[in-house]
């Protein structure tokens, strides 16, 4: 949008009221002869504002001023400094408690990236067998019938 274009979006209402201002009057009329987008936002701009003109004006309803009276006077009565402090402690509550657990995941992250890694021994494999054998009825060929049928070498210990 270049400069002309502006100088029309700023002038819609004057153009529609024909009160453009006599020193840019020739130029602003002489850009919208000559823009497509400039003479389709006159046109469209001027039939809305001549739809609103002839849609008259609405009174808003008895209870309105009242209630918009109540909601001015409750947002400028002062508040009580007990309130004020509370509000105010509440905001550094949040902030020190946002603070804390960023430091405590820090630290535990920290904690479990040190943590050594857990091997499986030979022991632990013959422990889960001594389990293993306890079941003896499982369906010929199922998963759990592969599982307890399943031998793990003996390891050779070397001296």
């Amino acid at each position: 949008m270049n400069s002309q274009c502006q100088n029309v979006t700023k002038h819609l209402i004057d153009i529609t009221d024909g009160g453009i201002p006599e020193s840019s009057k020739n130029a602003i009329l002489h850009h919208i002869a000559t823009c497509p987008r400039c003479d389709r936002l006159v046109k469209e701009f001027s039939r809305i504002w001549q739809d609103l003109s002839k849609a008259g004006k609405r009174a808003p309803s008895d209870n309105f001023w009242p209630g918009l009276l109540a909601k001015i006077e409750a947002l400028e009565k002062p508040r009580p400094l007990r309130e004020k402090m509370l509000a105010g402690l509440r905001i550094s509550l949040r902030s020190v408690a946002v603070s804390l657990l960023l430091a405590f995941g820090v630290y535990f992250g920290y904690q479990l990236g040190n943590t050594p890694p857990v091997e499986t021994t030979r022991w632990d494999m013959s422990h889960l067998e001594q389990y293993i054998q306890d079941f003896h009825d499982f369906p010929e060929g199922s998963v759990s019938d592969f599982y307890t049928q399943f031998n793990i070498p003996n390891e050779q210990k070397t001296p």
